[in-house]
């Protein structure tokens, strides 16, 4: 689709958020006025970009997008109707806004980057993390219509009331907007960023790429943190909470490799004599440098992840689950249960973010966890010779098994000096 197609549909977007609060009778609301500012801006934009050299038009389309998204929660949006129109426009939007800016790919960028066995841009990699990002979107809408009052019952498959506890929470409710509906708009955002770009973006979009990996990596580990947190802090188990936090964890093992393709590109471009900071929002034209190196233990013909599971992050992660299920199976109700409960969805996090070939470093901090729970037993008052005997033996292990780098199948250039 053309450019100046485009801008005419961002007109159409434009007309059709000024008329649906005309049309269904909400326009005295607050977000009636949010929408007809919106569908003017859309219209204006949309205008301005039919003509040559206005990108930045295209840009601003995509913050009215994203306030798009927002908008029903900032206001409350007392329909379902404004919601899914709101939130469905804006991601159109954004879509747009992509589009209008979009450059095409220059085919002098090597299809590989420098040094590496594999392209992490390639759909092989997007497509389920862009699968995974729609999953937890639908999953955060459906307790987002509870907070805003468009359901009266929220249905969990294996916790009864824990969804409910967790999504009426004090936790939650402190929150100025629906907690829920934030998670919806990044899982939005996450999906169209996954979605824009072809296989050489690492190369081509840096910035792009590094925006989608902010996303799902760093604030996809705090989510998760807090997610599987929630017995401590709530009480109480969410289903679908818990889902969300499982497909996190495996969107951000298959973004890792993507994000260091880019950081590596951007780095690169001084040595090449580019402005670094150029190279971050332009990307490069780095000529092909040949055919891309083998991979370290990889079978010829099996696909290339970037992903590993190695026996002691294996054992690991057992062992986290075991600290979470612990004070159940074997009593512990003392002090050492809630340091349980703590240690051991951090040590799962980071022992499954570890699989990636990339981020194998990161190990490491599970030493830090299992010097922890070596000194728990001293620090509670009152610790059961159970509790004790588990958080010791745990603790070592947990030690132990983060020494080990594990196997690492393929090549990363300038990025192995950081796998250790």
């Amino acid at each position: 689709m053309k450019k100046n197609q485009i801008a005419l549909l961002t007109v159409a977007l434009g007309f059709w958020l000024i008329a649906v609060p005309l049309t269904f009778g909400y326009k005295g609301h607050a977000i009636a006025r949010s929408d007809m500012i919106s569908g003017f801006l859309s219209l204006i934009l949309g205008l301005l970009c039919l003509a040559p050299r206005r990108v930045w038009s295209g840009w601003v389309l995509g913050l009215v997008g994203i306030w798009l998204q927002l908008a029903p929660l900032v206001f409350w949006a007392p329909t379902a109707a404004m919601y899914i129109n709101d939130t469905l426009i804006g991601a159109l939007a954004i879509a747009f806004s992509f589009l209008l800016t979009k450059k095409s790919e220059s085919e002098s960028v090597p299809f590989i980057p420098s040094g590496w066995s594999y392209n992490p841009s390639a759909w092989l990699h997007r497509i389920p993390t862009v699968g995974l990002a729609t999953l937890c979107w639908f999953f955060s809408r459906y307790m987002a219509a509870y907070q805003l009052g468009y359901i009266d019952a929220i249905w969990d498959p294996f916790f009864k009331e824990g969804t409910l506890r967790v999504i009426t929470s004090k936790i939650s409710k402190d929150f100025p907007v629906s907690d829920a509906g934030m998670g919806a708009v990044c899982y939005t955002l996450e999906m169209l960023l996954g979605w824009q770009g072809g296989t050489r973006r690492w190369a081509c979009m840096p910035w792009l790429v590094i925006a989608f990996a902010f996303l799902v990596v760093p604030v996809g580990m705090v989510s998760v943190i807090l997610i599987i947190l929630q017995p401590v802090v709530v009480g109480a188990w969410c289903s679908w909470c818990l889902a969300t936090a499982a497909s996190m964890l495996v969107m951000i093992v298959l973004t890792g490799g993507e994000l260091a393709a880019a950081l590596q590109c951007v780095s690169s471009s001084k040595a090449r004599g580019e402005s670094a900071w150029k190279v971050f929002w332009k990307g490069t034209r780095i000529p092909n440098r040949g055919p891309s190196l083998k991979p370290l233990h990889r079978n010829k013909n099996a696909m290339a992840w970037g992903v590993g599971a190695p026996w002691n992050l294996v054992l690991s992660l057992a062992l986290g689950i075991w600290l979470m299920l612990s004070h159940s199976i074997l009593g512990i109700e003392d002090g050492l249960s809630i340091a349980n409960y703590i240690m051991g969805p951090l040590i799962v996090v980071f022992s499954f973010i570890a699989f990636s070939e990339v981020f194998r470093t990161i190990r490491f901090i599970n030493i830090l966890f299992g010097l922890v729970l070596l000194l728990a037993p001293w620090a509670t008052k009152n610790a059961s010779g159970v509790g004790l005997t588990n958080s010791l033996i745990v603790g070592v292990l947990t030690i132990f098994l983060g020494f080990r780098k594990g196997d690492i199948a393929e090549r990363y250039g300038k990025w192995e000096k950081f796998i250790v």
